[in-house]
């Protein structure tokens, strides 16, 4: 038996209680759902203590430090890992460059993301939220290419041209 953490369309999360038999699994039973964080904490915990009321067996030799790493790896989820090989390679070029002297976050995000995968506005969102774990909207990208194209263009276009003259 294990613990299954679904994610709802309404941002909910239902933790169950799942068993395999024969190669097919089946829904034990469903602790319940919760939104917060602490919530689905207290729904795992009540699961771990369902399934060992379930197998009728206590566990003889588990530590605290078992249970610490359990919390660790359970509370672990995509949006907490996070592609950083980009942000390394691309990231360093782009201060080197000078960027780094724009305090726009969202630009770095852009311009980093659209070098590792020139996608559409809409796909950069996406890749953001999957890879960096940034929720970003793309009306929000949208309003700052305005912002980018009527107020930083320039400070760009310097930090750019500076670059150019440094280099041999």
């Amino acid at each position: 038996m294990f613990i299954r953490e679904n994610k709802n369309r309404s941002g909910s999360v239902s933790i169950q209680i799942i068993s395999k038999s024969r190669g097919a699994y089946k829904v034990i039973k469903t602790v319940g759902c919760a939104t917060q964080r602490h919530a689905i904490e207290r729904l795992k915990h009540l699961a771990r203590q369902e399934i060992e009321r379930l197998q009728s067996q206590s566990q003889l030799f588990k530590s605290e430090q078992d249970e610490l790493i359990e919390d660790v790896i359970s509370s672990l989820s995509n949006s907490s890992v996070s592609t950083i090989g980009p942000e390394l390679i691309f990231g360093r070029i782009y201060d080197y460059i000078g960027f780094g002297h724009i305090k726009e976050e969202l630009f770095r995000h852009l311009v980093i993301s659209r070098l590792a995968f020139p996608l559409s506005k809409l796909k950069t969102t996406e890749y953001l939220y999957r890879y960096q774990g940034k929720m970003i909207d793309v009306d929000a990208i949208y309003r700052f290419l305005d912002k980018l194209s009527s107020g930083l263009k320039a400070v760009v276009e310097q930090i750019a041209f500076a670059h150019t003259l440094r280099t041999p």
